[in-house]
């Protein structure tokens, strides 16, 4: 009986092991989208390192709303970002009343929000890696409700088309983190939205990374960001060998 569990305990383990776990925001690729750069968006954050005041080589930035008005945020980074390199041009930093989303994105409930990260490093194919991504819930007064980071491992982005395009680099809410932003922000008049990025230093170079927040469905969801997503191959793995187990201890327990 132990030999059985403990065998199909080892293959989960193996099958599941170079997954990485969900985190509050959860990566997915997303498909190109053109004429979606740098002021055709809604650009929360705009960095790049080598036009920075910190000229480290550690692109961060972000966007903080302390209250008074959305479009003047502070750049005072949370979650321990460097912060230092946003950019002003083109809404370079930005927070966002939900219920601006909801005009201008479709925003239907705050469990929607998602990030797209845009790379530009010069010419598709050149990557940036990415280490540190968070969004943040404010109240209307500045009051921080909740922040949704990126947790996993540092991934390396590649460059898709520059400012002109993106969309292949998503960040969404994992269902229950969507059920908590739906907790906190019930009504999108009274919420706003801001965020932060940091790449790892010395990976970032060329033209600016821009994040920017829209309205998105995870894959099986619905459309107020509740739904579940479509699990990872290693994750249907667990599951099938959970039920092996479950159907191995209900066969060995009907034979008694």
């Amino acid at each position: 009986m132990k030999s059985t569990v403990l065998r199909l305990a080892v293959t989960a383990a193996f099958l599941t092991g170079a997954a990485p776990a969900f985190a509050n925001l959860v990566y997915q690729t997303g498909a190109q989208q053109t004429g979606t750069g740098l002021g055709a968006v809604n650009t929360v954050v705009t960095v790049q390192d080598n036009g920075g005041p910190q000229q480290n080589g550690t692109e961060s930035g972000c966007a903080t709303f302390t209250g008074g008005n959305p479009a003047t945020p502070a750049q005072t980074c949370l979650n321990s970002l460097e912060g230092g390199d946003n950019t002003a041009g083109n809404a370079g930093t930005n927070t966002y009343q939900l219920s601006v989303l909801n005009s201008v994105a479709g925003l239907e409930s705050a469990g929607q929000l998602g990030f797209i990260v845009n790379i530009s490093e010069g010419m598709p194919g050149d990557t940036a890696t990415l280490t540190d991504l968070y969004m943040a819930l404010f109240s209307m007064s500045g009051t921080v409700l909740g922040t949704f980071a990126y947790n996993g491992p540092d991934l390396i982005l590649t460059d898709t088309g520059g400012i002109g395009q993106s969309g292949t680099h998503r960040f969404v809410l994992d269902d229950a983190q969507a059920a908590q932003a739906n907790a906190l922000c019930p009504d999108l008049s009274q919420c706003v939205v801001g965020g932060g990025i940091q790449f790892a230093n010395g990976t970032t170079q060329a033209t600016p990374e821009t994040v920017y927040v829209g309205a998105f469905e995870r894959p099986g969801g619905g459309g107020g960001g509740g739904g579940g997503e479509v699990p990872e191959p290693a994750s249907l793995a667990l599951l099938g060998a959970g039920a092996m187990a479950l159907g191995a201890l209900r066969r060995r327990n009907g034979k008694k």
